[in-house]
């Protein structure tokens, strides 16, 4: 990989992504674009002679890490943000993100919270049998009303459930965590950073600014989640804005944490890509909402509605010149990708939105895995194993190639790592793929569970897997 000239196209995206892909990863994706074109790490992580590090993660996160100097800063479940040295994997401060963390509250009042908090969590494995034998009695004493044992047996279950929540003390509603899928979890969002803070936000609602010592400047309880899985969406810094959606896409002053505008919008779970046009900045999501970020004024789009399953947008699109790529579907319902054309001015974007070049019916899945397009090429990913390319002028397809192996869904998306593609699933298995017109596998290898996006510096690698963080280099 080293000695491979790079290819032009690979490094013309736009003006403003050039910079973050020759600095430190400060943002999901790496900028959003998911290209490391300078990178030349080993293609064979499974080999203990590439393994520069490795520390336990013993609580998990989905979140990528991020790379500040020599920093990298990573999410745990629920609310924690970690810092880590980057040559070596020491844990260098962890910082607690939850509601009684970040409230205004008196020394007294928050200690109190905690201790009634903790004293529920140690009482959870007691509870759960004794809440779902409540549940199994009540079912049956449906069907048989008359049953004065099963009804002796239901109020002695209750009364334990009540003792013991009485002796633990109640958690007031403003401090219960709202629901989530477990695969998601609360910790699937990754943080960015503008190189002195670093702005992180969990499935709590809650979004924070700290320095890179670990110190919170602010902390902001915004509202909860739209959707019972939770939220995926990382954070991002446009225009001199963060950006962050629980329930609508936010702008927030990152000064100060205060509410700069708000747009309402369907449920959605990737990131916006980001472009600008002229002296202005949009925002373009998976759904087709195109929104400016001066104002958050939503502006003329495409709206796509994925029968039945109008949550089914899991990913972030890719900008390329003036072209933007998406794909997004429904299992055995839809499968689809875009060709959108960014108009040449800025008023013509305000006016008119942008313009479909073509559409072109993919296979009939979910699409976690962001797209990524290179040197003339489309290339997505389905929920599970079919990896597809596709003509970036004509939307035609040139392959599909069902990947053996791999079972789980890529949640990773797809990479370019200088001159190869990177793409993996959260059962581990990961695969290099050589870009072009054909499906070329070059190396594959499986480190364990994990939902998280690699992230590279130069001849290193950086994987968040469930149980661990890798740091991997080629042996000289």
């Amino acid at each position: 990989m080293k000695n491979m000239k790079i290819p032009i196209s690979t490094l013309f995206v736009f003006i403003i992504t050039l910079t973050i892909l020759q600095a430190d990863v400060t943002s999901w994706r790496n900028g959003g674009f998911g290209l490391y074109p300078n990178a030349t790490p080993p293609i064979e992580w499974a080999k203990e002679e590439n393994v520069l590090w490795k520390i336990n993660t013993p609580i998990r996160g989905n979140a990528c890490p991020l790379l500040i100097g020599d920093r990298l800063i990573f999410t745990a479940e629920p609310t924690e943000l970690i810092c880590a040295d980057a040559k070596t994997g020491k844990i260098l401060w962890q910082n607690s993100n939850s509601y009684e963390d970040v409230l205004e509250m008196s020394s007294k009042e928050r200690k109190e919270i905690k201790d009634i908090i903790l004293a529920n969590e140690n009482l959870a494995d007691e509870l759960k049998p004794l809440e779902k034998q409540v549940y199994q009695l009540n079912r049956r004493l449906k069907n048989d009303n008359s049953n004065d044992q099963l009804r002796s047996q239901l109020n002695k279950a209750k009364n334990q459930v009540t003792r013991l929540k009485k002796e633990a003390g109640e958690i007031p509603k403003k401090f219960l965590k709202p629901k989530t899928h477990n695969t998601n979890g609360y910790a699937s969002m990754t943080s960015c950073s503008d190189g002195t803070f670093i702005y992180s936000c969990n499935g709590l609602g809650i979004v924070t600014k700290h320095d890179l010592e670990g110190n919170r400047i602010w902390g902001k309880v915004m509202e909860r989640p739209d959707h019972n899985w939770g939220t995926a969406i990382s954070p991002q810094l446009i225009e001199g804005k963060l950006i962050i959606r629980f329930s609508d896409y936010t702008a927030l002053d990152p000064e100060t944490g205060e509410e700069l505008w708000r747009v309402k919008n369907p449920i959605n779970f990737g990131p916006p890509a980001s472009f600008q046009v002229e002296n202005q900045w949009y925002l373009y999501t998976c759904r087709g909402e195109l929104i400016r970020v001066s104002d958050g004024k939503k502006l003329p789009s495409q709206d796509w509605t994925i029968p039945l399953k109008k949550f089914a947008f899991f990913n972030t699109p890719f900008v390329n010149g003036n072209r933007v790529y998406v794909a997004h579907g429904a299992a055995g319902i839809q499968g689809d990708v875009y060709c959108m054309e960014i108009p040449g001015t800025a008023k013509e974007v305000n006016s008119k939105g942008l313009k479909e070049i073509w559409h072109t019916v993919a296979s009939k899945e979910r699409y976690y895995a962001s797209p990524l397009a290179h040197e003339g090429l489309v290339y997505i990913m389905s929920m599970g194993d079919k990896f597809q390319a596709l003509d970036a002028i004509t939307g035609d397809i040139v392959y599909t190639q069902k990947i053996d192996g791999m079972k789980g869904r890529a949640f990773s998306g797809i990479l370019l790592v200088y001159d190869k593609l990177f793409v993996g699933e959260e059962n581990g298995m990961a695969v290099f793929i050589e870009p072009g017109s054909k499906y070329k596998e070059v190396a594959r290898f499986n480190l364990g569970e994990n939902r998280s996006t690699p992230i590279f510096d130069g001849d290193t690698a950086y994987l968040r897997t469930i149980e661990h963080l890798f740091a991997f280099r080629a042996a000289n």
